[in-house]
């Protein structure tokens, strides 16, 4: 199509011209201005696999402070395989979307009974292991062994939108199938896959940022339709947000004569296995809540879990009856509390006693 014919700029999906181009520039891109992150250093294939999981709807700077605790205690597929629920969930408090913790590691329970603890190279392979999708694979068999296989997340899909012009709505089915189609094209031009990949991701990071993207510093802006075109702002196209929902819930925290702190084990879809303060009524939280007489206002505060913006209220209580030794309630001693598993909110209630 000629780009002076009108109908050129009505096309949902332009491709990109000169994938080798697009390519060559992010890989020489990447080589001089690449952060110096833990799994870079050797590009250990168990080391890359756990970055990718932690930095699953995670922050770079959140990761990076538990990356390094985690590989310390768990040097390798054979030592997290052998972990229990709470070793590997202790160490993962705080990052959230706890789920991930224990597919990662009964992951690598697969990896050590099918492949002798080695992580496989092949994306068929790793798309076997539990946890481990389509963009994991990907990210692991590129950046660990150098294969030529793409990667698609939200970033990257970000990045094609905006260079291929895919008019779609963040998040789409449209938009993933069209940018993953990009990223193939492109993962075949490359020279080092490993450094293409990465290029891509640090750029979207770095430089083409969700709001007011850099484009003065891109290294494929003169192949960027989004730039040639002034629609950075614009692509991709916003998605429809998930409708925020408030919730009040009352946390007790109930001592015991040593100064042990009462916490629950959680059983519900977002805190499994997690050690919790007792709660009032809620449906964010399972079990029925722990007859307590509250004695105590001690602090309010907000904390966000996922589409919830949850008003916590923290009282110092007493019980109102036995609790059944059923292994539910355990008493815990706070100096010890990050050697469990629990939710950050947790911390942050036990921290206004």
């Amino acid at each position: 199509m000629n780009p002076r014919d009108p109908e050129y700029y009505n096309i949902s999906i332009l491709p990109v011209r000169d994938p080798r181009r697009v390519v060559a520039a992010t890989e020489t891109w990447f080589a001089a201005h690449q952060r110096l992150l833990p799994w870079r250093r050797n590009y250990d294939p168990y080391h890359v696999w756990v970055s990718e999981v932690m930095l699953q709807q995670t922050r770079m700077e959140v990761v990076l402070r538990y990356h390094e605790a985690f590989i310390e205690r768990f040097p390798d597929v054979a030592s997290l395989a052998k972990a229990s629920d709470d070793a590997v969930l202790s160490l993962w408090s705080g990052l959230g979307y706890y789920r991930r913790a224990r597919m990662l590691r009964d992951g690598a329970r697969y990896v050590l009974a099918r492949h002798k603890g080695v992580v496989p190279h092949d994306v068929g392979e790793l798309s076997q292991i539990p946890g481990i999708g389509r963009y994991t694979a990907g990210a692991i068999s590129s950046i660990a062994y150098g294969h030529r296989a793409p990667i698609v997340d939200g970033n990257i899909a970000r990045i094609l939108s905006r260079l291929a012009g895919i008019d779609e709505p963040l998040a789409s089915p449209a938009l993933m199938r069209a940018a993953w189609r990009e990223a193939e094209n492109l993962v075949e031009a490359s020279r080092s896959p490993r450094d293409f990949n990465q290029g891509l991701m640090e750029i979207g990071a770095l430089i083409c940022t969700p709001r007011k993207p850099d484009c003065t510093s891109c290294p494929v802006r003169r192949y960027c339709f989004a730039y040639a075109h002034k629609r950075t702002e614009s692509l991709p196209r916003k998605k429809i947000k998930a409708e925020t929902r408030d919730m009040n819930v009352a946390l007790y925290i109930v001592s015991d004569r040593r100064g042990r702190i009462l916490m629950r084990r959680e059983s519900g879809a977002l805190m499994t296995a997690m050690l919790h303060l007792p709660h009032g009524d809620t449906s964010l939280l399972s079990g029925a809540p722990l007859r307590v007489t509250a004695s105590q206002l001690l602090a309010t505060f907000r904390h966000s879990i996922t589409t919830w913006r949850v008003f916590f209220s923290v009282y110092k209580g007493e019980l109102a009856g036995s609790i059944h030794d059923d292994g539910e309630y355990e008493w815990i001693d706070p100096d010890q509390l990050s050697n469990v598993p629990h939710p950050s909110y947790v911390a942050k209630a036990l921290a206004l006693m």
